[in-house]
């Protein structure tokens, strides 16, 4: 018995390798999974090494129509909704506050925190007819500390972490779980290619561990947060981040 079985979920960001590592993990803990992404990257990959249990959808986080879109498809295809993870996030280059674009950062809002409330406001309705759910919103320890040159990222990460909190008081009621799962530094593509080589950006971890953290490690924390195990946790958030944070 997976822990997750007879659960369906949407990931968003599932091209990307936290994305695609929550995906994963879901599927080998018994859930249905709708993977989007803007782009399709590793999503095909994801599906056809499913079994059957992922599908994969090109959706605009910042679209209303096509976040209902992929909730209709994923209550379409499985039956129902019970969980979703908000992972799906632009990056800017780095900058002050000062060189940032009014466009640019409208636009970095309208992925990494417009995606998060389209997503959530079209997806409740379904788990509350399911009797409840879990809802992950994919923040960051960045949204606790701060770092130069990333005041966009720091600020919306910031804000998803409140917005689980103001979200779990008002769906408590309804059996919804809301919380976050903050990462640290994690060796992915997105993170590796601000460095010149691997060595560089471990070198940068800046963690207790002394290392980056991997993709799989943040699944692990996404499963504990969709299944039966947080039961007792709403309006949290999971910090794993190697130790980032404590120095």
């Amino acid at each position: 018995m997976g822990r997750l079985d007879n659960r369906n979920a949407i990931v968003t960001g599932a091209a990307g390798g936290i994305g695609g590592a929550i995906c994963r993990a879901f599927i080998a803990e018994g859930a249905h999974v709708l993977a989007v992404d803007i782009r399709d990257g590793s999503l095909s990959a994801l599906e056809n090494a499913a079994e059957g249990r992922c599908r994969t959808q090109i959706c605009d986080v910042s679209s209303e129509d096509e976040i209902a879109a992929a909730v209709n498809h994923a209550v379409d295809a499985f039956g129902g909704l019970d969980i979703i993870v908000n992972n799906a996030v632009l990056d800017l280059p780095l900058a002050p506050l000062t060189e940032i674009s009014l466009a640019d950062w409208r636009r970095c809002w309208s992925v990494n925190m417009d995606g998060a409330f389209l997503l959530s406001r079209a997806a409740i309705p379904e788990m509350a007819k399911r009797g409840g759910g879990s809802i992950i919103h994919i923040a960051s320890q960045l949204g606790r500390v701060a770092k130069h040159g990333r005041p966009w990222y720091c600020a919306q990460k910031g804000a998803l972490i409140n917005l689980a909190k103001a979200m779990a008081l008002d769906h408590a009621a309804q059996g919804i779980r809301v919380n976050c799962l903050s990462p640290g530094p994690v060796e992915t593509d997105r993170f590796l290619r601000n460095f010149e080589n691997r060595e560089a950006a471990q070198a940068s971890a800046n963690t207790m561990i002394g290392r980056l953290g991997t993709p799989d490690e943040i699944a692990a924390g996404a499963v504990f947060l969709a299944s039966n195990e947080s039961s007792f946790m709403t309006g949290a958030d999971l910090l794993i981040d190697g130790g980032y944070t404590a120095w």
